[in-house]
């Protein structure tokens, strides 16, 4: 555009030079040249084909001559910035370079697929803005903290440059497949979880049963002496029938007593 403009510039001012000069050296006949002119226009202007094409051209050169306006007084987009120095130096960094720093950096991170960095310069800062593709196993809130405090790492402490607002994320989050579950825990710095496929669940298997150990008994010095348990009241017995059968004569008797019995007989008869 510059060189367009330049171009434009030089051409312009020496058709006014020509003019100018033009006019001081004959300007009578000047004068009669655009008489003739003028009443050519009034005479072809009443004719409706002429003012068709008249008015074809104009609205072309206009609309030609608004593009060019708008070019030469929209904003552009700086190539650099402004690196923030203590000495008395203006250091100018390439916007592109600031881009493929964070490209390379924000890519290592684990559950980034892609990311696209787009930084615009404002002179003295600039603006970041992020397009990332997620994979599904990853936690957004937390990866999107990790790339902002990374990015103001990268801007303002390594590359010594100022932030302009703040830092935008447009984040694509691909969808979990078919068949497979999230992750229980979030991902930050740690590593990608892959998403498991779902499993028939398995019998669960009962734990083995702790076994007592048998208490220690204690020594005699720490034994304490057991209460005696009550004594039970004796239970009552009937003695009779023991008694009758001790009056009974036992056999030894008996069989003294039929000797005498066959003595005593003897002697009777």
């Amino acid at each position: 555009m510059n060189v367009f403009n330049r171009v434009v510039m030089v051409i312009l001012l020496l058709g006014l030079i020509a003019l100018a000069v033009f006019l001081l050296v004959r300007p009578l006949q000047a004068v009669a040249w655009a008489q003739v002119n003028l009443e050519y226009f009034e005479a072809q202007v009443v004719d409706p084909a002429f003012w068709n094409t008249f008015f074809l051209a104009t609205l072309g050169a206009i609309g030609v001559l608004v593009i060019l306006l708008w070019l030469e007084i929209r904003k552009r987009r700086r190539k650099t910035v402004r690196v923030r120095t203590r000495a008395k130096s203006d250091a100018q960094l390439a916007v592109e370079s600031v881009s493929h720093s964070l490209e390379y950096r924000i890519d290592e991170l684990a559950g980034v697929r892609k990311v696209v960095p787009k930084v615009r310069s404002y002179g003295k800062s600039v603006k970041v803005q992020l397009d990332l593709d997620t994979s599904p196993s990853v936690n957004i809130g937390l990866l999107t903290d990790q790339i902002v405090d990374m990015v103001h790492d990268i801007v303002e402490g390594q590359l010594g440059l100022k932030m302009a607002g703040k830092v935008r994320v447009n984040v694509h989050h691909e969808p979990y497949p078919k068949g497979t579950m999230p992750p229980t825990q979030p991902l930050g710095t740690e590593a990608e979880l892959r998403p498991t496929m779902v499993e028939a669940a398995e019998p669960k298997r009962e734990a083995p049963k702790a076994t007592r150990k048998p208490a220690q008994e204690p020594t005699v010095a720490t034994r304490e002496p057991k209460p005696e348990p009550d004594a039970e009241p004796p239970e009552y017995t009937d003695t009779r029938a023991e008694e009758e059968l001790s009056l009974e004569p036992d056999e030894e008797e008996l069989d003294l007593l039929g000797e005498l019995d066959e003595e005593t007989e003897e002697k009777d008869r």
